[in-house]
């Protein structure tokens, strides 16, 4: 869907670079999370644990949340 040469390569996208693929700002994100309302995510680790946006999912919620004009 989108296209950025800095992403190239990657299956997942960290919180900052979802923010900017989705754009949105990382707060909005953030908060879209904790309101569950976010893209899908993989938490790894147990303690200081990093999160990363699976791209596949970055492009489902894009289009789930598309709206159209009539």
């Amino acid at each position: 869907m989108f296209q950025n040469k800095s992403i190239e390569g990657k299956n997942g996208l960290t919180p900052r670079e979802a923010s900017v693929y989705l754009g949105l700002s990382l707060p909005t994100l953030q908060r879209l999370k904790r309101e569950g309302l976010s893209p899908a995510f993989v938490k790894i680790g147990e303690r200081n644990s990093r999160v990363i946006y699976p791209i596949k999912e970055l492009d489902k919620w894009l289009e789930k949340n598309l709206k159209k004009v009539s």
